[in-house]
C-alpha cells in the first residue's frame, strides 16, 4: 500500500511538472522575446514567490539584472505566469497591437532608470515623479543568477512586504513614565487607534465617547494614557539623529496598484471607447511636469522602441530632466538658468527676486505681520482662516502666528493654572484649525496644552483632516478595526469635514486655507538629511554639509549615472552660472541644496496640491495660500547672518530650522520639541498623489493627463493627435544649438 501510494504521488509530480514545462503563455511569450530583442537579454515567464515560498499571482513582471557566471549582466523581463494580466494577454484574439503597447508599459514601469546593477527593481507609476512626497525610493538587491525549478522554469524570490521608502525613525514623544491604567486587550487598541483618528482633534472626551461605539468602556484619562503607549510602543528611536518614520505602503502594495493600473489602461484599449480629444488651447510653457513626458515627447527614445533603461538619453543628455529625476521631483528653475536647455519648453509662475540690500526685518517680524495680513484678507473676503496643522515645524510656527494676533494676550502651560493671560471667545469666528491622528501623534503637547483648551474656550474651531487612502492606521499601514465590531462610517464633508487635503477645493468657498509649504524651501532641504542617514547619496553622507558641494553632489550624480563622465565638463558649463546667480555665496553642499530648493522645487511645492484635480482655473490657486511664500521671506533667507542661522550646526540634524524652533519656543517654552524635534515630511501623511496620475500642467492651467494613469502612448496620441504635445511642449532643436554653442 504504501509503495502504491508514492507510486501515486511521484505520478502526480511527473504530470504537473510536464504541465509545468508546457508554457501557458508560448504566443504571448515568443511575440515580447521578439519585441525585446534589442533592448535585453531575455524575456521568460517565471513563477514568483514570496519570502515563504508561497506563489504569487503579482507583480505581473519585473526587470531584472542577473549576474552570469563569467561575472557579466544579463537584463531579463520576468512574466508572472500566475498573473491575470498575462493570462489575459495570452488568450486568443488580442491584436498584436494591444500586446505591443502592454508589453511597452510593463517594461517602462517595471524597473527604476539606474544604470547601477545591484538596484531592486520598483514599480515606478509615472506620477512618482511628478510629486515631491511620493518619491518612489530605491532599494538595494544583490544581483544572483537566473534561478530555475525542479522542472528549469525560472522562479523568481521577491520581497513583497518590504516597504518602498527609506526608512527612518520618528521624533519621540516625552520620554515620561506612563501609568498603565486599566487593561487593554488588542481589539481594543485598533478601536482607540480608528477613534483618535476621528474624532482625536476634539480631545479625549471626545475619543472616550467614540469608544463607546465599539462597545469600549473606559475613562478619558485611560485613551489617553494608553494611546501614549501605542506611539511609544512605535516609536522606539531615542537618539537626535534619528529621523522620522513616515507610513510606507509596502513593495507588494505599490506592485498590486500597478497591476491595477496597467489592468484599467487594457481595459480601456479593448474597449476602444471613443475619447474626447482636447480642443482647448495648450499653452507655451508647463508649470509642473513629469520627467517621463520627455521620454513620451523625443522622437529619440519614445515607448514605440523602448529602451534599455527607462529614460536614459533623456537623463544624461537633457540635464535638468536628470536633476530632476535624481531630486525625483521636477524642477523649474526661477532663475531660468537651467530652462534654457531643457527639452521641454518650461513657463515661471513666481521669478526669483533680486536681493534687497536694504531688507532689515527679523523673522518674527515677517512671521507676525504675515498672519495679520492673512486675517486681513480673510476679513475684507468674509472668509474664515482654515489652518492645515502637521505637528511639524512650518506649520506649528505659523499656526502660532495666528494664535499671536488673534489671542495676543495668552499664552499656554502645562496644567489648567499655568496658562497665562486672557482669552478672546470669539477668535472661533476668525480661525479653524484642521489637524489629523499623525498631526496629535507628532505634537501631542501643543495639541493637549493649546489646541484643545483654546478649543474649549470658544477660541478656536478644530475639525479633523483625514490621512491618505481613506483612514489607513497611523500604526499599523491601513489595517482595519476587529470585525466584531462595526467601524464608524467616514463623516461626508458637509457634516463636519474629514478630507484629504486635496479635496480642500472642494470646501466652502468662505474659507481661505492656510499650509506650511514653502518653509522647507526658505530653509534648506529634504536632502540635508542624506549626511545623518545612509543613502544612496554616499558621498553626501561621508563628506558632510560642511564639504565642497563639488566633492558630494557631483559625485552622487556622477555614481548614480545621472551624468557620464565624458559630460561633467559641458554639466558645469551649464550648471555654474546658475550657482553665480545666486545671492548668498554658494561654497557648500548645505548652500547649494538650500539654493536648489529654492530656486527650482519651488514652484512644483506650491501647485502639487492642486496636481489631482481634473481641472484648474486661477482662482483655485489664490483659494490656498502658503504661508512662506512671499519675498520677505525669501529677503529674509538671502541675508548672509540668517542663512548662517537656518541650520547652526551641521553636525547636529536637530538643530535644522533653528529659527522657526526658536520662535515656537518664545511661544510655547516647550524645551523638549526645541531641543529634539526634526524636520519630517507632512504631507505625504494627508494627500496621496498617485492616485490621480497626470504628466503636467501648462501656463493655460491645462491638465496633461491621458489613459487611466498616463502610462500608454497609443491613449496620448488619441488624446492629444496630430502630435500636439510635442508641438506645443518640445523643443529639441532649440537645445542641440545652444550645446553646439557650448562646446
Amino acid at each position: 500500500m504504501r509503495m502504491q501510494l508514492l507510486s501515486v504521488l511521484q505520478s502526480a509530480l511527473e504530470q504537473s511538472c510536464q504541465r509545468r514545462r508546457t508554457s501557458v503563455i508560448s504566443p504571448f511569450l515568443k511575440y515580447a522575446k521578439s519585441h525585446f530583442r534589442d533592448v535585453c537579454d531575455d524575456v521568460v515567464e517565471s513563477t514568483f514567490l514570496d519570502q515563504r515560498n508561497q506563489v504569487l499571482d503579482f507583480p505581473c513582471c519585473l526587470v531584472v539584472l542577473h549576474a552570469s557566471t563569467d561575472e557579466s549582466m544579463s537584463k531579463i523581463l520576468h512574466l508572472n505566469r500566475h498573473s491575470q494580466i498575462v493570462h489575459r494577454l495570452a488568450r486568443g484574439g488580442v491584436q498584436e497591437a494591444i500586446w505591443a503597447e502592454i508589453l511597452e508599459i510593463m517594461w517602462s514601469s517595471g524597473h527604476w532608470p539606474s544604470p547601477q546593477k545591484d538596484l531592486h527593481p520598483t514599480c515606478l507609476m509615472c506620477g512618482r515623479l511628478v510629486c515631491g512626497p511620493h518619491k518612489q525610493m530605491v532599494q538595494q538587491l544583490p544581483s544572483r543568477p537566473l534561478r530555475r525549478l525542479a522542472d528549469e522554469s525560472p522562479v523568481l524570490k521577491v520581497n513583497p512586504d518590504r516597504l518602498c521608502r527609506r526608512i527612518s525613525d520618528p521624533w519621540m514623544l516625552e520620554d515620561a513614565p506612563v501609568v498603565r491604567h486599566c487593561f487593554w486587550d488588542p481589539e481594543d487598541s485598533e478601536s482607540l487607534r480608528v477613534s483618535v483618528k476621528q474624532v482625536g482633534y476634539l480631545g479625549w472626551d471626545a475619543v472616550r465617547e467614540h469608544l463607546e461605539s465599539f462597545s469600549v468602556q473606559k475613562t478619558a484619562e485611560q485613551c489617553q494614557s494608553h494611546w501614549r503607549e501605542l506611539v511609544n510602543a512605535e516609536h522606539d528611536g531615542t537618539t537626535q539623529n534619528t529621523l522620522r518614520a513616515l507610513e510606507n505602503r509596502s513593495l507588494g502594495e505599490r506592485w498590486k496598484r500597478r497591476d491595477d493600473s496597467i489592468s484599467a489602461e487594457m481595459d480601456a484599449m479593448m474597449e476602444e471607447t471613443e475619447v474626447e480629444n482636447v480642443e482647448t488651447d495648450l499653452g507655451s510653457g508647463l508649470i509642473l511636469w513629469c520627467p517621463l513626458l520627455a521620454c513620451y515627447l523625443s522622437p529619440e527614445s519614445s515607448l514605440a522602441r523602448p529602451p534599455a533603461s527607462l529614460l536614459p538619453e533623456q537623463i544624461q543628455e537633457d540635464f535638468l530632466v536628470g536633476l530632476s529625476a535624481f531630486f525625483r521631483t521636477p524642477l523649474v528653475d526661477r532663475t531660468g538658468l537651467l530652462n534654457q536647455e531643457c527639452s521641454l519648453r518650461l513657463a515661471v509662475l513666481d521669478p526669483i527676486p533680486d536681493m534687497d540690500e536694504a531688507f532689515s526685518k527679523d523673522l518674527a517680524t515677517i512671521m507676525d505681520q504675515r498672519a495679520e495680513s492673512l486675517l486681513s484678507l480673510a476679513a475684507a473676503s468674509n472668509c474664515k482662516v482654515e489652518v492645515l496643522w502637521s505637528g511639524g515645524i512650518d506649520s506649528t510656527s505659523l499656526l502660532i502666528a495666528f494664535l499671536r494676533a488673534l489671542q495676543p494676550h495668552w499664552r499656554p502651560g502645562e496644567g489648567e493654572g499655568r496658562c497665562r493671560g486672557t482669552l478672546d471667545p470669539q477668535g472661533s469666528d476668525r480661525m479653524i484649525v484642521r489637524c489629523s491622528a499623525d498631526s496629535i501623534a507628532e505634537y501631542p503637547w501643543f495639541h493637549e496644552q493649546v489646541l484643545l483648551k483654546l478649543q474649549g474656550a470658544g477660541a478656536i474651531d478644530l475639525e479633523p483632516l483625514a490621512d491618505s487612502e481613506e483612514f489607513p492606521s497611523f500604526f499599523d499601514g491601513g489595517r482595519t478595526p476587529p470585525p466584531r465590531r462595526a467601524r464608524p462610517r467616514a463623516v461626508s464633508f458637509s457634516a463636519g469635514p474629514v478630507q484629504e487635503v486635496t479635496a480642500l477645493w472642494e470646501g466652502p468657498a468662505s474659507r481661505l486655507t492656510v499650509t506650511g509649504e514653502c518653509g522647507d524651501q526658505i530653509f534648506g532641504s529634504q536632502l540635508l538629511e542624506a549626511a545623518f542617514v545612509k543613502s544612496e547619496l554616499h558621498a553626501i553622507y561621508e563628506q558632510g554639509l560642511d564639504a565642497p558641494w563639488q566633492e558630494t553632489l557631483l559625485p552622487c550624480l556622477l555614481e548614480m549615472g545621472v551624468v557620464r563622465p565624458d559630460q561633467k565638463e559641458r554639466w558645469l558649463a551649464w550648471f555654474l552660472p546658475f550657482v553665480d546667480r545666486c545671492p548668498v555665496k554658494i561654497s557648500t553642499t548645505f548652500d547649494l541644496l538650500w539654493w536648489l530648493n529654492l530656486a527650482c522645487k519651488w514652484q512644483t511645492v506650491c501647485l502639487r496640491l492642486f496636481q489631482r484635480r481634473p481641472s484648474l482655473s486661477w482662482a483655485d490657486l489664490k483659494r490656498i495660500v502658503h504661508f512662506f511664500q512671499t519675498e520677505d521671506f525669501q529677503q529674509w533667507s538671502f541675508r548672509p547672518e540668517h542663512h548662517a542661522a537656518k541650520m547652526p550646526d551641521h553636525q547636529r540634524w536637530s538643530s535644522y530650522k533653528q529659527p522657526l524652533k526658536e520662535y515656537i519656543f518664545e511661544y510655547t517654552q516647550d524645551t523638549n520639541y526645541f531641543e529634539h524635534k526634526l524636520k519630517a515630511g507632512s504631507l505625504c501623511q494627508v494627500n496621496d498623489a498617485s492616485q490621480f496620475v497626470i504628466m503636467g500642467v501648462d501656463d493655460q492651467l491645462n491638465i496633461i493627463r491621458f489613459g487611466e494613469t498616463c502610462l500608454s502612448k497609443r491613449q496620448m496620441e488619441r488624446m492629444y493627435p496630430n502630435d500636439g504635445l510635442r508641438k506645443a511642449f518640445w523643443k529639441s532643436r532649440e537645445i542641440e544649438a545652444q550645446a553646439e554653442r557650448v562646446v
